[in-house]
């Protein structure tokens, strides 16, 4: 899932209304467009790693941020919302039931190492013995509505409130 936020039309009713140089304005904006990026990061890793029970750094470095430039004027940032290994989620305890990490519990899964020395949490896919499946956890339809819902809602405001302040700060220093 890859968002774009991108401000070119707004930019030039700006520049317009303001009569200020070009360059100081488009530095503006593409200062704020990066905060703007920057704090959605963080309310977005915040929101999902809350809703999924998981490490807030699990999902930090699950979202990526491509900046703006005065060439550029648009953000790009880039969420893996790919399913996370449960082994991954925290230190591993097998219980009566099944396999407990962190705050979940996986019913039926046993700890394993393979041969190449990596642990994991598998569950048998019939009665046999093999063939066996790692344990994931799902994070796509969660969190991609939190997202939506941060860049629908308050990404707006949000790029508002840093490019009036970045405004004021580039006209400020002449």
């Amino acid at each position: 899932m890859s968002i774009s936020i991108e401000v070119t039309d707004n930019i030039n009713k700006v520049i317009k209304s303001v009569n200020a140089e070009r360059k100081k304005v488009e530095k503006a904006a593409v200062s704020a467009l990066n905060k703007t990026a920057l704090w959605l990061k963080t309310q977005a890793a915040k929101e999902v790693s809350k809703e999924k029970r998981i490490q807030l750094n699990l999902m930090r470095k699950r979202l990526r941020i491509f900046k703006a430039r005065t060439s550029r004027l648009e953000v790009l940032i880039r969420a893996n919302l790919y399913d996370i290994r449960a082994s991954s989620i925290g230190s591993m305890r097998e219980t009566k039931r099944g396999t407990k990490i962190g705050k979940h519990e996986f019913i039926g899964a046993f700890t394993a190492t393979m041969p190449r020395r990596n642990s994991g949490v598998f569950r048998r896919e019939g009665r046999t013995a093999l063939p066996i499946q790692e344990v994931k956890l799902a994070l796509e339809p969660e969190a991609s509505r939190i997202i939506e819902n941060l860049v629908n809602d308050e990404v707006e405001e949000v790029f508002k409130k840093f490019f009036e302040h970045e405004l004021s700060y580039t006209t400020r220093n002449v």
